[in-house]
């Protein structure tokens, strides 16, 4: 492997070539405690000096994401052979081109950002999401798998680059989708759609969606993506239903290397 083959960032703690990213992910940090890292294999990545310098980075944090682009084969083998990493999720990524329609006129509905607090959002994201690689991953309580989504929303408030779209009866919201905007690519991405489980099959979710649209559509946005997990089939319906078509299909596996009693149980 030649020196200038990959690069190592110390300060910004972050190892970087064609074939992987690997970066210190404080997000994780903050959510379960230890110093953890995010790696995106972009590629297969065969080389053995490349495999090791990532392992040998890895063993700088006792937590680690990796997201396997494609699902490359050679990649989930390596994987397998060499670390105690464990697949959690299946993640598939779809898009659609925003129609030109115009918003929905409702009164009961808002799009905004820089969103103060509510506690309502917050108790819908607390019971809602119940599909996720956290909660396939031993070394998580359900607890804390439950409450990575509510910090999420919790977070998304006060933010100016966090959208939300509600829709409110009275006083109380009983639906809510969060999502960004990249005006540089003239794409927005749909991060959480959650409604009240006391108003679930009465068309929220879809209503959530032609808001949000129509939103989109003013502001000269071109593209929506949203990600979901594929044993999660409700989600895959629904958004197949409104026209978003699959283009990627990733692995994701947890990596804890300091806990190995998994691996010694096989």
């Amino acid at each position: 492997m030649k020196s200038d083959e990959i690069k190592i960032d110390c300060v910004m703690k972050r190892l970087l070539c064609e074939e992987f990213e690997a970066m210190e992910s404080k997000i994780d940090a903050q959510y379960f405690g230890v110093a953890s890292a995010k790696v995106v294999l972009k590629k297969a990545c065969t080389q053995l000096e490349l495999q090791c310098e990532l392992l040998d980075f890895l063993n700088n944090f006792e937590f680690i994401t990796i997201i396997n682009k494609g699902n490359d084969p050679s990649n989930n083998r390596w994987l397998g052979e060499k670390t105690n990493a464990f697949l959690t999720d299946m993640n598939i990524q779809l898009t659609k081109e925003v129609s030109n329609i115009r918003q929905l006129n409702d009164e009961c509905a808002i799009v905004a950002n820089n969103l103060p607090e509510n506690d309502k959002i917050i108790e819908i994201a607390e019971t809602s999401f119940v599909y996720s690689r956290f909660y396939n991953d031993p070394y998580l309580s359900p607890v804390t798998a439950r409450n990575i989504y509510v910090d999420i929303t919790r977070n998304a408030f006060t933010k100016l680059d966090s959208y939300f779209v509600l829709i409110n009866e009275g006083d109380i919201t009983v639906g809510f989708l969060l999502f960004s905007i990249d005006k540089t690519s003239l794409s927005s991405t749909i991060k959480l759609l959650a409604t009240d489980r006391n108003h679930k099959r009465r068309g929220l979710g879809s209503k959530l969606i032609n808001i949000l649209e129509g939103y989109l559509a003013e502001q000269g946005i071109k593209i929506i993506k949203v990600g979901t997990q594929i044993d999660n089939v409700d989600a895959t319906n629904f958004y197949n239903d409104y026209g978003f078509k699959q283009f990627e299909c990733n692995s994701i596996y947890h990596y804890w290397p300091l806990r190995i009693d998994l691996k010694e149980t096989k």
